[in-house]
Parts: structure tokens; C-alpha cells; sequence
């Protein structure tokens, strides 16, 4: 069996890499009443200059050195060669503004470029699903801190990282840090501090792990007061926690800075695989092959912590059965653990025992989990695993952890990664389930009361479903018995309005009480979901049906999420995560009689080219009436014109995303395969796709020709340069059109005028052409105005609106 080289050799070097490639906006300045930072610059004073030291022999010692494998502690990398080239999203508090950068390192999130009044204090928030690289990033933050070789970090004479899961709840923040990372408790050495941290601008505190604090702060304990500026008010903060927390942080500080985590691309995941098999070509083929065309754009492989589980699993076993569902590929890498246990330990125990000792560890998990704890002492993990738990440790599912104090050192266990504890306490939750019926009922009830619980404790709930299968019926129940709450159905109801429309009714914080739903500021932030327009209550109902859905696909229960959820005949995701859109293509491969009803496909604002799966199966739904595809990374063709002045921030803002060449190469020619089949359509949106002249003439155009029963047909933001005749013969075959925009398609004035002349021909129902911000020649930057518009108006008559303006 493979073993992982030592350090500095094999799998170090295969793992090493580029650094991050941070995708970046220019944040907005805030209009808080954050104290005004020291008129003049206080130095560092001398006392503080050997604890400087200490703190940099720490960072050296402890952070700069990774142990990525639990069960091998002699196998260690340097943080600086581990393999992050982590996708990084970095926007305002205006949602719509963000664009893509590449840089070297994640200290450039400090850089004045991107902060509009760099001698305010910095307050930073890093969001991230579990395992996607946070505290790697962290710790890659400190070494080059503590090189000094990055211009932008050395406005910092301090930098404070803090794990939040060690914290206690009567310790000050001043004795956080000599805890810590100090390496003894002085107490004039804190009265120093203090008085630095008062005055000071250039110190960089860090809260790591905002959602595993175990205690819920005051707002007069040291981490609100810092948070909200009432302490230490000139320092710099950077937060981290998962998205279920990020309106708690939110509701303290306001961020200068947003910065989401979002994990390997497809791309970066197949580099890491290339890097890791360097040495095996051939095993690094037949993975890439393997995963390539189904599991590649689900998701699933975006957290590097399941990605390297998942190459050392191959590395074992070529024949690993590989699926998008994540309970098995913790089976497989838990099973995968207890063998290398029995096969390399000495004196192992028996498997009998080693099952035991796992039973026990599930109980912890799930009991420290309802607690949200995530680190453990010595005696609780004794008590409930008994003496032999150094075993768990020795199998690599507990992992011993660096003393939180320095001062004070304890022993302390955590899982591997949170997302370990979860699958454990799920196996242990599993099995309470399997009582008699009013038993569960009560439980789930217990448990997951409201769907702010459940999305709160979505992994486990996946995790559980998955470890059920279709026993998990009654799991899925109480899921509907939620989401059937008036409250929810209000909130459903304008999730659907709202698509049509682009306005929200309601007032949120007046019109009705969500509390059970989301947290009130859940219900006025708008920072998830960045590339899409939803208001936050909206993007939170869609969050509880996705883990919906993921529960449903985990227990092998999907028909059973259609018929009670797709009530509308309607599928409708906004910006959702990859893993929806593979579950999404395997519900409509299945044919289930409520899926061949559906009429509403729209899957739109998608961060990347995920739909190819979903693509492959359209024509599986012979009963679509509209298909809206709405900015959905179908084409590569960016603009190659003057952006007009009303397009500017659409542009300037606008992530375009990396993404495989190959596969972008084949989504123009697999859409138009799959229209074809669509003649029941009578909408259809592919706009902002950036979709070229080249893919709109060989393959779009003709399939839609085929679409004869159309009546709406929107095109806006591709480049249909040259394109004018095609177009107007297009809509010559659509005689049912009644809505037809080419909004800013490279269009000149003379080709709208043929395809004004097409419409009024052969399409005597129009009531609408949107032909704005099209150039009055080629290639020019005047566009058509209202002399122009009013020509075209004069040849399609009265009764047909044509926007200006």
C-alpha cells in the first residue's frame, strides 16, 4: 500500500505551487463612525520588541509548518509549498461590484489599491464553506508577515492570529493573546500592550473561526467591543468563519473588505491532481479521466481538504468507486484509514475494537457538535472513548492539537477537519433515528426546530440523510413540514414573484416576523450571492431548498423533492452551487413523470460553466416552455468595443471566471444540440452569456430557427457583429414573436433597421424590440439614440414598444 513520502520530498514537492489567485473588486468606502486614527505614527516601543521576536519564532515554529495527514506525523510541509491555488472573490457592500484580478498573495487584500482611505482602520471578513482553505490562508497571511518581504504587510509591526475555538469566556483579549502565543503570562509586558493597542494603527488582530466559538460573546466582552470599535479602535481586524455565520459578524463590524473563499476551480483541481501524481502518470490519467466529465464541475472536489483525501485514496486503489454524493467518499475515506491502521501498526487492535472506539468517537462528535465545540480535553474524549482512544489518534480520525495556551499548555484532540466531526455525529444521529415514529418526530424537533437550525446544521443533516438512504423519509417530512410554514410559503411566493418582476414587495424587517427563517440581518445583507440580484431573504430560502435537495439526493430520494417542492412546474436557481446542477441533471436523467411536466427551467448568474451536465439532459423535458439561462458562462467571447457609459459598472464589475477551455469550447455547440428538441418553447433567455458571432451563426441562430412556437426571444449582451441578416431572417421563421431583445449586441443601425423590417413582416404580434445600446456604424462608439429609435419606431408602428433610454 502507498505510503505519503516524508517531508521535503514525494508528495511535498508534488503538492507545491503557485499561491492563491484572488479574484478582486475596490471595496466602498462605509459611512460608520469609526473613531479617526492617530494623527501621528506611534512607534513600536522597545519592551514590545522581544516579544515581537517571540511571537515570529512561534509563527516560524508552529504555523509555518502543516501536517496535512492526521495518521502520519512525520510527514510535514512547509506552508509556502503547500498547493492553495484557492479561487478568491473580494467585494463591497454593493453587491454588483466586483471584478476579477489576479495577484500573488492574499496580502494584497491590504494593499491601499483596494481600500478607498488606507488610513482608516481595516476591518476584513473571509468567508468559506468547511475544508475550502481558510486557515491555510491564514497561516500563509503570518509567514509573509513574518518574512517581511511584502510591502503591503509591513504597516504592521504586530500581527495577532487567534484561534477563536480555544477562547474562554472569561479571558480578555489582551490575555488571548499572551495565551496564545506569548511563551510565559507577564503582566508588565500586558501593560504595555494595552497602552500600545489604545493607540496604535499598526497592529493586524486576526479571529479565526468566528462560527467555532463555543459561547455565544456579550456585547461587553473584549471580541464584540473589538469587533464593534469600542475597543483597541485604531487596530486592523480580519475575521474568518463559514457563510452560516457571516451575518453574525456582519451585525458587529462592518467589513471594509469582503472576501470569499471559494475553493479549486475545476481547473486548479486538476492541476493539484497533475501535481500530486507527477511522479504517476498514469494513475494521474486515469483519475483526471475518471472524473473529468461527470464529477469535475459538481463541487464536490473544491475543498482541498476532500481533494487530497480523494488522490491518496486513488494513489491505494485505482478502482475506487468515485460519485458526487459526499457520504460515501467519507466512508471511503475513513475505511481507508482503519486499513492503513491494520496494516502498518505493530500490535494493532481488533477491528472489533477499533468499532468500539469509532461508535464511542460518534457520540462525541455529535454531542460536542449540538454544542458547537470542535476541540476537546483530554478528559472528555477519555470518558467517552475510554483509555484506548490514543488508538483513534494513531488511525488519523482525532488528531492531537498544538496547546491553545502557551502559557498554560493542555492537551486537546479535534477531528481532522469539521466537516469530520459532522460525518461522525451524523453516523451517531442515524442511528437514534432508527426508533419507533413518534421517538423521531420528537427528536428532529429537538434538533431542527426551525429552517434557520437546519441550514445552520445542514452538513449533518446530509451527512445523515446519506447514512439512512431511503429509510430517511421521514427526515425529508419534517424538511417539507418546515418549508410548508406560512412563513416560508410567503417568502416562496416572492421568490418566484420576484424573477418575474426584479422587485420585492415587501419590507422584510416590517412586513413579517422571520426570525425561524433567518436572522434579522440575514433579511437586510446583501453580501451572498454576489454575481445575482436577489435580496438576501430570497438567496436564504434558496440556500434551506438546496440542502433540501442535497439531503434528497444523498438518500437516493429525488422524485420524492420534485413532487413536493416543484409545485409550480417551475426549477429555479440563482448563482446556486455547483453540486445543485449535477443533482439537477441526474433528476431530469431519471424521467420521473413530475419532472417530464416541467414547464420553467431557470438557471441563471452562475459563477461558472456548471450546466454542462444539466445541458446533456434538456431533452428530457419535452414540456419546457421557458428556458432562461440568464448570464450563465456559456460562451468565452468577451467585448471588444467601447463599453458604453451605462455598462460600465456591469463590465468593470462583472467576474469573468477562468474555466476550461475544452469544455467552453463545446457548451454553444451542446446548447443548440439540445434546443432542437425543445419545440414546445415560447421563451427563451441565453442573454449575457457572452456568446461570439461565430457560435450565434454555426450553432445558436439555426437551432432557434427550429423553435417556431417562440414568442419571447432574449439575446442581449452577446456580440452578433456582422450578424444582421441571420437575425432577421431568424425572426422571419418565428411568426408568433411578441418580445425580441438584442440590447448592446454589436448590432449597427442599418442591421436593426433589416431586422425591424423582418418583424413587422412576419411577426404580427411584437409588442416589444429592445435594440438600445447598439453602434449606429461598426465598430463605433456612437450609439443609436432617439433619432435612430424613432426610425425604427416609424417602421414597426405604434402598437410596439421600442425602451430608450
Amino acid at each position: 500500500m502507498a505510503r505519503p513520502p516524508p517531508a521535503g520530498a514525494g508528495l511535498g514537492e508534488r503538492l507545491a505551487g503557485n499561491f492563491e489567485e484572488m479574484y478582486l473588486s475596490t471595496p466602498e468606502q462605509e459611512n460608520d463612525n469609526s473613531p479617526s486614527p492617530p494623527t501621528t505614527p506611534c512607534p513600536l516601543p522597545s519592551e514590545l520588541a522581544p516579544f515581537r521576536e517571540d511571537i515570529n519564532r512561534h509563527y516560524e515554529r508552529q504555523v509555518r509548518q502543516q501536517q496535512p495527514l492526521v495518521y502520519d506525523k512525520e510527514f510535514i510541509l512547509d506552508v509556502e509549498d503547500t498547493f492553495t491555488t484557492i479561487d478568491i472573490l473580494l467585494y463591497n457592500e454593493r453587491r454588483q461590484a466586483y471584478y476579477r484580478r489576479p495577484l500573488d498573495s492574499i496580502a494584497h487584500i491590504f494593499n491601499p489599491t483596494f481600500n478607498p482611505n488606507p488610513s482608516k482602520p481595516s476591518s476584513f471578513l473571509l468567508w468559506g464553506p468547511p475544508g475550502i482553505g481558510k486557515t491555510t490562508l491564514i497561516a500563509k497571511l503570518l509567514t509573509e508577515w513574518n518574512k517581511c518581504n511584502v510591502e503591503v504587510l509591513r504597516r504592521y509591526d504586530l500581527v495577532f492570529a487567534i484561534a477563536l475555538s480555544k477562547v474562554e469566556r472569561t479571558q480578555s483579549l489582551v490575555d488571548l493573546i499572551f495565551d496564545q502565543l506569548a511563551p510565559e503570562d507577564d503582566v508588565n509586558m500586558k501593560e504595555v500592550l494595552t497602552n500600545h493597542l489604545r493607540r496604535s494603527d499598526r497592529v493586524l488582530i486576526i479571529l479565526d473561526g468566528f462560527d467555532e466559538l463555543e459561547w455565544q460573546p456579550d456585547e461587553d466582552h473584549d471580541i464584540i467591543k473589538l469587533l464593534r470599535g469600542r475597543l483597541f479602535p485604531h487596530v486592523s481586524i480580519l475575521v474568518t468563519t463559514r457563510p452560516t455565520c457571516t451575518s453574525d459578524v456582519i451585525k458587529q463590524m462592518k467589513p471594509d473588505t469582503r472576501v470569499e473563499v471559494l475553493g479549486f476551480s475545476p481547473d486548479n483541481a486538476k492541476k493539484y491532481i497533475s501535481k500530486f501524481f507527477e511522479e504517476q502518470p498514469t494513475k494521474r490519467d486515469e483519475l483526471l479521466e475518471k472524473i473529468g466529465s461527470t464529477l469535475l464541475h459538481t463541487g464536490i472536489f473544491s475543498a482541498p481538504i476532500l481533494l487530497l483525501h480523494v488522490c491518496l485514496l486513488w494513489e491505494d486503489d485505482k478502482d475506487l468507486i468515485l460519485s458526487d454524493k459526499i457520504f460515501p467518499l467519507y466512508n471511503n475515506v475513513v475505511d481507508s484509514l482503519v486499513r492503513r491502521y491494520h496494516a502498518k501498526d505493530k500490535n494493532p487492535v481488533s477491528e472489533e475494537d477499533v468499532q468500539t472506539l469509532i461508535h464511542a468517537l460518534e457520540r462525541l462528535a455529535f454531542e460536542c457538535l449540538l454544542k458547537e465545540v470542535t476541540v476537546f480535553n483530554q478528559e472528555d474524549v477519555k470518558r467517552h472513548c475510554g483509555d484506548q482512544y490514543m488508538i483513534l489518534v494513531q488511525i488519523g480520525l482525532l488528531k492531537e492539537q498544538k496547546s491553545p495556551s502557551r502559557t498554560h499548555p493542555v492537551v486537546q484532540y479535534s477531528f481532522s477537519h469539521k466537516t469530520m466531526q459532522e460525518y461522525f455525529a451524523a453516523q451517531h444521529l442515524a442511528e437514534k433515528l432508527r426508533t419507533e415514529d413518534a421517538t423521531k418526530r420528537e427528536m428532529l424537533q429537538q434538533y431542527f426546530p426551525t429552517a434557520r437550525k437546519v441550514q445552520m446544521l445542514g452538513e449533518l443533516l446530509i451527512f445523515t440523510c446519506g447514512k439512512l438512504g431511503q429509510n430517511a423519509k421521514f427526515v425529508l417530512h419534517h424538511l417539507l413540514k418546515i418549508h410548508s410554514t406560512s412563513d416560508v410559503q410567503l417568502v416562496e411566493e416572492e421568490f418566484y414573484n420576484f424573477f418575474k418582476t426584479g422587485k420585492s414587495k415587501k419590507d422584510w424587517t416590517k412586513d413579517i416576523k422571520l426570525d425561524d427563517f433567518a436572522s434579522p440581518r440575514d433579511l437586510t445583507q446583501n453580501f451572498a450571492g454576489q454575481w445575482n440580484d436577489y435580496p438576501q431573504v430570497l438567496l436564504t430560502y434558496q440556500s434551506y431548498i438546496e440542502l433540501y435537495l442535497l439531503c434528497c439526493y444523498e438518500s437516493g430520494l429525488t422524485a420524492q423533492f420534485a413532487e413536493q417542492v416543484f409545485l409550480r412546474d417551475s426549477i429555479q436557481f440563482s448563482g446556486a452551487s455547483p453540486r445543485v446542477y449535477s443533482v439537477l441533471s441526474h433528476m431530469i436523467e431519471e424521467e420521473s413523470e413530475k419532472m417530464k411536466r416541467m414547464e420553467h427551467l431557470r438557471l441563471v448568474n452562475t459563477q461558472n460553466y456548471v450546466l454542462g451536465s444539466t445541458l446533456e439532459e434538456l431533452h428530457k423535458l419535452p414540456g419546457l416552455t421557458e428556458l432562461n439561462l440568464r448570464q450563465s458562462r456559456l460562451g468565452r467571447h468577451l467585448p471588444k468595443c467601447t463599453i458604453p457609459r451605462r455598462l460600465e459598472l456591469r463590465f468593470k464589475y462583472r467576474r469573468l471566471t477562468k474555466m476550461s477551455e475544452d469544455n467552453l469550447a463545446k457548451a454553444p455547440a451542446l446548447l443548440a444540440k439540445k434546443l432542437r428538441h425543445l419545440r414546445s418553447l415560447k421563451k427563451l433567455v441565453i442573454s449575457w452569456n457572452d456568446l461570439g458571432p461565430e457560435d450565434m451563426k454555426q450553432q445558436i441562430l439555426p437551432a432557434i430557427r427550429a423553435l417556431t412556437d417562440l414568442e419571447e426571444l432574449f439575446l442581449s449582451g452577446n456580440d452578433l457583429r456582422g450578424l444582421g441578416k441571420d437575425v432577421a431572417d431568424l425572426v422571419a421563421s418565428l411568426p408568433k414573436l411578441k418580445e425580441f431583445k438584442v440590447y448592446f449586441c454589436q448590432l449597427t443601425f442599418e442591421e436593426i433597421k433589416k431586422i425591424a423590417s423582418s418583424l413587422k413582416e412576419y411577426c404580427p404580434d411584437l409588442t416589444l424590440f429592445d435594440c438600445q445600446l447598439n453602434p449606429i456604424q461598426p465598430d463605433e462608439s456612437i450609439w443609436v439614440g432617439d433619432k435612430e429609435l424613432k426610425k425604427v419606431k416609424a417602421v414597426l408602428g405604434d402598437k410596439v414598444s421600442i425602451p430608450s433610454g
